[in-house]
């Protein structure tokens, strides 16, 4: 009888260790795990102007929550630089490739935000953009382009992101570039980026019909 209290007595030890600690504890202290993908979808083309859908999303591929200080998104309308053609050439002793193509360049801010989140150090505190482990988040916006105009859109994105709660918060700021686009910053101006922050720039050619 002594023997089978023991062994029901460890097999509930051996239940509640890994349940709490293997399943519960072990988890939250694992890094932050999640990927920041932006997608644009071109829709319907009316009179000249496509209609362009940008999904922002927060992917938590992980075992812990994650959140999202602070953000920025801008989108700039691109042209053709005419005339000119760029080589680039790579060499090494195992890849070697070249590749000419005509350069583009921004020539208009077509769509810009940024926003302070809970996370940031003077962020809104009402606002957060938690995502749960193994979810995902998403923001969409509309833009809309004039396609003889701007043939190629480049997409430009920040955001500051840590495991929830965010502690200490992120000390970042708004800003505006010389285009006029809003961005967040960490602070001081200048410094070097802070754990957390994620850039990403992407380039989309505009379909005529």
């Amino acid at each position: 009888m002594i023997v089978e209290i023991v062994a029901i007595a460890a097999a509930g030890l051996w239940a509640l260790y890994t349940f709490v600690y293997v399943q519960r504890i072990v988890p939250l202290s694992e890094p932050a795990s999640f990927s920041v993908p932006t997608v644009v979808e071109q829709g319907s083309t009316v009179n000249g102007v496509a209609f362009l859908t940008i999904h922002k999303r927060l992917e938590n591929t992980g075992n812990v929550p994650i959140d999202i200080a602070a953000e920025a998104l801008s989108v700039y309308g691109e042209r053709l630089v005419r005339g000119s053609t760029r080589y680039t050439r790579f060499e090494t002793p195992t890849n070697s490739r070249m590749r000419a193509d005509v350069p583009v360049r921004p020539v208009a801010l077509l769509f810009s935000f940024a926003k302070l989140r809970s996370g940031a150090v003077h962020g809104n505190p009402r606002t957060a953009f938690f995502t749960p482990a193994h979810s995902s988040a998403e923001e969409t916006y509309l833009i809309a382009v004039p396609v003889k105009s701007y043939p190629v859109i480049l997409v430009t994105r920040r955001d500051y992101v840590r495991k929830a709660p965010i502690s200490p918060k992120i000390d970042v700021n708004i800003v505006k570039n010389r285009s006029g686009a809003y961005d967040v910053q960490s602070s001081p101006p200048g410094s070097p980026p802070v754990e957390g922050e994620y850039d990403g720039q992407y380039e989309y050619v505009i379909r005529p019909h």
